[in-house]
């Protein structure tokens, strides 16, 4: 693929971010024992890691590469780090600690995590990069006075537009200065899907945002793959909002109930591979996942036969959320970030369960501490809690 073989190999073929990238290698060359660590903080897609494998390339270190979300416990940190962090002739030359995706340490399971990697910072002989996507996460609040934090934006279309200019020049495309410009701006700062836009020889389109109903019911008239490949790529949302509103225009089709069944087997498969890349932070799966329904999954119902509307939401708490929507999108925001899925996925997917365990007195409590929410919630919580039971069969 043209995203792995033009892949940066020094940090001057990077695009976007040259601020950030220079204060990281200046905070290298002047890293002392004791001080504090970096935190990357931007966007998946913008360059952090590799930055970091490309600064430390330059600079000579050895980087030590461990995933937050893969060693979540105190215990694995430091059996792991352990003896980077211990060795004493690390920088001067050879070492360098990379701990990716800290917002990926979230729950009981992180216990004691956060406080040891806070710990580790100060005793470490080596420098402690680190690097998450949400910048807002409680974990990167957690790890703030122990860290020297640098923002990662997406690049300017400008930026995206030379460098896919100079990949077509290479790779002898066909794509003209208009289509580059458009394939820039759709792309939205994400220089990954604008090479593999470019590369699929699929047109971006430079029509206003669609609404997700719209995005999922183009995919299903699309009259041929391309098409409905472009209909994905249109989706406002987050990959799990995207995949969970088609399986509920599938699952209230009326379809053959063989095709039905062969369709949710596609979707069955394309959520195991969500689940793969939530768990891992493997964000670069979600180039997988569109491709997969659209070769797959429109070839077995792309029809016209599904619909979404927004009537899918389950029972009448998209007339909660209109009329008095602040308490409970703040609540959905605050969860969804736990567990990595978006403000209105929350909403609409697991709000309803959340509101009937809230029927339990013990729970509001926990769930308050956990928040960090004031004793007001409580009441709210408790009287909608009540709704949402008298609701539900």
């Amino acid at each position: 693929m043209w995203t792995e073989k033009y892949r940066p190999t020094s940090l001057d073929e990077m695009v976007g971010n040259d601020e950030g990238r220079a204060k990281l290698l200046l905070w290298l060359k002047r890293w002392k024992p004791g001080a504090k660590a970096v935190l990357l903080v931007g966007p998946p897609g913008t360059g952090k890691t590799t930055t970091v494998h490309l600064a430390s390339e330059k600079l000579g270190l050895h980087m030590v590469e461990l995933n937050a979300s893969d060693s979540r416990t105190k215990e694995k940190l430091s059996k792991k780090m352990g003896e980077a962090i211990a060795s004493t002739s690390l920088f001067g030359g050879t070492s360098l600690i990379f701990l990716d995706e800290v917002d990926g340490l979230a729950g009981r399971a992180d216990y004691g995590a956060i406080d040891f990697i806070r710990d580790a910072v100060k005793r470490s002989q080596s420098p402690v990069v680190m690097a998450a996507n949400d910048p807002d996460s409680a974990e990167v609040r957690k790890l703030g006075s122990a860290t020297t934090k640098i923002e990662f934006r997406k690049p300017e279309v400008s930026d995206v537009e030379k460098r896919l200019d100079e990949i077509a020049r290479k790779e002898h495309s066909s794509a003209g200065k208009e289509e580059i410009v458009a394939i820039a701006r759709a792309a939205n700062g994400d220089l990954r899907a604008a090479i593999n836009f470019l590369q699929s020889g699929i047109p971006a389109s430079k029509d206003e945002e669609v609404t997700a109903a719209e995005a999922v019911n183009a995919f299903f008239n699309a009259h041929d793959e391309k098409s409905a490949l472009r209909a994905l790529r249109s989706y406002p949302g987050q990959p799990r909002e995207k995949l969970r509103d088609i399986f509920t225009a599938v699952s209230r089709s009326r379809v053959h109930e063989e095709r039905k069944a062969g369709a949710l087997d596609v979707l069955s498969r394309a959520d195991v591979l969500m689940g793969r890349m939530m768990k891992g932070k493997d964000w670069r799966l979600l180039r997988y996942m569109d491709s997969m329904l659209a070769v797959e999954l429109w070839k077995s119902l792309g029809d016209g036969g599904p619909r979404y509307t927004l009537d899918a939401v389950p029972w009448p708490l998209q007339i909660r959320i209109w009329n008095d929507s602040k308490k409970l999108k703040e609540i959905a925001g605050l969860t969804g970030r736990r567990v990595g899925i978006s403000q209105r996925g929350f909403l609409v997917e697991d709000m309803p369960y959340l509101l009937r365990l809230c029927a339990d007195r013990e729970f509001r409590e926990e769930l308050l501490k956990s928040l960090d929410l004031e004793e007001n919630y409580d009441v709210f919580l408790a009287k909608e809690s009540a709704r949402a039971t008298r609701r539900q069969p």
